[in-house]
């Protein structure tokens, strides 16, 4: 198993934790116009916003293959997970919004909790990670000047 260095698993703590923001947003802006009589511009902003998480989760998905698939691999099916769900979710929307499915509105809105669900678990997960990584580079540090 490589060890990722401490500046790769910084990014990966980035990218996650901008597209848990940007999850977050989405999630607002969804509460937002749900209960809204001029909700169009809402629903515009809710897209833009899971265009950004989209992009942003692919970025992450990608950078975790080539810099973390050696050395973190349960993050591989995180990330990917998390694409997906991102995706099936921005390709059922308008179908609810646009052509009137609202019988879709009973898959959206579980996809759109846990897509939430992932994006408060992972920048956890991955800070776990990075102070797992600092304690083993001080110990390693303390068992060689010993």
């Amino acid at each position: 198993m490589n060890t990722p260095t401490l500046r790769t698993l910084n990014v990966f703590i980035a990218l996650v934790s901008a597209t848990s923001l940007s999850i977050f947003a989405q999630a607002v802006l969804a509460g937002e116009f749900v209960s809204q009589t001029h909700r169009d511009g809402w629903i515009d902003a809710n897209g833009t916003v899971a265009d950004v998480v989209a992009g942003l989760a692919l970025v992450t998905m990608i950078f975790t293959i080539v810099a973390l698939r050696n050395s973190h691999r349960s993050f591989l099916g995180r990330t990917i997970t998390l694409f997906v769900l991102v995706v099936a979710q921005i390709f059922i929307g308008p179908f609810i919004t646009d052509f009137n499915q609202d019988w879709l509105i009973a898959i959206y809105v579980p996809l759109a909790f846990i897509i939430f669900g992932g994006g408060i678990l992972l920048p956890f997960q991955v800070v776990g990670m990075r102070l797992a990584a600092a304690v083993a580079t001080v110990g390693v540090a303390t068992h060689t000047a010993a």
